[in-house]
């Protein structure tokens, strides 16, 4: 879909912000249905601001090209984690698998919670939660990503009911039916994704997409604790309510599930913190992450010496307004009145926050319209 490069720009006071920057191949650049789709997915990460959802500063066509600038994430996906834990023989522990759910979590409901410029809920369903899409830092942040086939009532391109869109092994029923979904359809995904990493196989399996489809349907995966007795009994509870088939079965929001994973680990493991995971994530990418630091020593830039004359067009700039983040960006720090720094980051052993910091709404749930 499009070509990935690694770059960096600077803020108005001189903070160098890290930026991942994808390039569309010309087929996808043609198609003005998917420019569509694409603004709107990017239309809406713009309008959140959250720490566990990737930022999006700039979709922008220029010379007839097409560029998204978002937050850049040093690390791996999830899924590539999981499995990078699985050949290494030193797989993610309970605790970090309800730390990274709660984050993700914590994210969704985030996005769930998004209102347009008047203040009226989008209704956001993601439809895609998946390991993929979840990104996992070396340092221990962890950040949702790719709504790309999420719904929201401002879409421009609507999906008709009766239309399957996400990946089918981590749908819910109601997905998998075509129905019209609600915030509650991605509670079951996230539960998908929590059975697979604690019990080390996905819920639905079958021989072909078709047959997998009315596994999902059906919805009556083989008990986690039947799959993996070593499964603490808790976790085996919250995975079962949150891959109710029955939607008023279930969380009813994220953030339910969100606190139900926080009361686990602050009872499984009261002294985790975000550093364990970074501790885990610098140890299985060891050798990936000294190849790219040995390719970052070799990259050189040319920056221009006279302001480039095409800048191109902010396909988001009505919808970030006049004072977003990405219009104080510059190639250089020019307009510097202090010394250049670089965004702190912690290492694997320092910790600024109390255990459970980024969980500070505890574990009660505000009531919810649904």
């Amino acid at each position: 879909m499009a070509e990935v490069y690694r770059g960096f720009t600077f803020s108005d006071d001189g903070i160098r912000y890290d930026v991942a920057i994808k390039k569309l191949l010309p087929a996808y650049v043609e198609d003005g249905q998917f420019v569509t789709m694409l603004t709107d997915e990017y239309r809406l990460v713009s309008r959140m601001n959250h720490g566990n959802v990737a930022r999006v500063y700039e979709l922008v066509q220029v010379q007839g090209s097409i560029l998204v600038a978002m937050e850049y994430v040093d690390g791996k996906d999830l899924r590539a984690t999981v499995e990078k834990g699985r050949d290494a023989n030193d797989r993610l522990g309970y605790a970090d698998v309800a730390y990274v759910m709660a984050c993700a979590l914590d994210g969704l409901h985030h996005a769930h919670q998004a209102v347009d410029e008047r203040g009226d809920r989008l209704d956001v369903v993601h439809r895609d939660f998946s390991p993929s899409n979840v990104l996992v830092g070396y340092d221990g942040a962890v950040k949702l990503i790719d709504f790309g086939i999420a719904k929201a009532r401002q879409n421009r391109i609507q999906t008709k009911t009766g239309i399957i869109k996400g990946k089918v092994k981590y749908m819910s029923p109601e997905q998998a039916f075509g129905h019209k979904l609600d915030r509650r359809s991605d509670v079951f995904s996230a539960g998908s994704v929590l059975y697979e990493l604690c019990t080390g196989r996905p819920p639905f399996r079958a021989k072909t997409e078709i047959d997998l489809i009315f596994e999902v349907r059906e919805a009556t995966p083989l008990p986690p604790l039947d799959v993996n007795p070593e499964l603490p009994p808790e976790l085996a509870e919250i995975i079962e309510k949150s891959m109710a088939r029955a939607r008023s079965s279930r969380y009813q929001t994220s953030l339910e599930f969100r606190d139900a994973l926080v009361r686990f680990l602050r009872s499984y493991a009261p002294d985790y913190r975000r550093t364990r995971l970074a501790r885990y994530m610098k140890r299985i990418w060891q050798e990936e992450i000294e190849q790219e630091l040995r390719q970052l020593e070799d990259w050189a830039l040319d920056l221009p010496v006279d302001p480039m004359p095409d800048l191109g067009t902010n396909l988001l700039a009505a919808d970030l307004g006049p004072d977003a983040p990405y219009s104080k960006f510059s190639p250089r720090p020019t307009r510097v009145t202090r010394p250049v720094q670089l965004v702190p980051e912690r290492g694997p052993d320092e910790d600024t926050h109390e255990p459970f910091g980024f969980m500070d709404k505890t574990a009660v749930t505000p009531p919810d319209e649904d």
